[in-house]
């Protein structure tokens, strides 16, 4: 659920900072590429804006994933030897 408003994974595991840095880049992206893809650089590009966006939305959701197991540690008798 936390999924849908980026960076909102990153606020829930206190990583205030990633959170704010992953919202403001998306909403940038997805501004700005709106605005080059109206213009002549969006069709010399050829390629949609927002997909850098949308990109970077579906990393911060794995980032916070692997930020989040990171955070839980080993499994018990994850270290052990024989």
């Amino acid at each position: 659920m936390l999924a849908v408003i980026p960076g909102m994974g990153h606020f829930y595991l206190g990583h205030n900072m990633k959170g704010i840095g992953y919202l403001v880049g998306i909403v940038g992206l997805q501004f700005f590429g709106i605005d080059l893809d109206l213009s002549v650089i969006g069709l010399a590009v050829g390629v949609p804006m927002e997909l850098g966006g949308g990109t970077l939305w579906a990393y911060s959701i794995v980032d916070a994933y692997r930020t989040a197991k990171h955070m839980e540690g080993p499994a018990p008798g994850a270290n052990y030897r024989a």
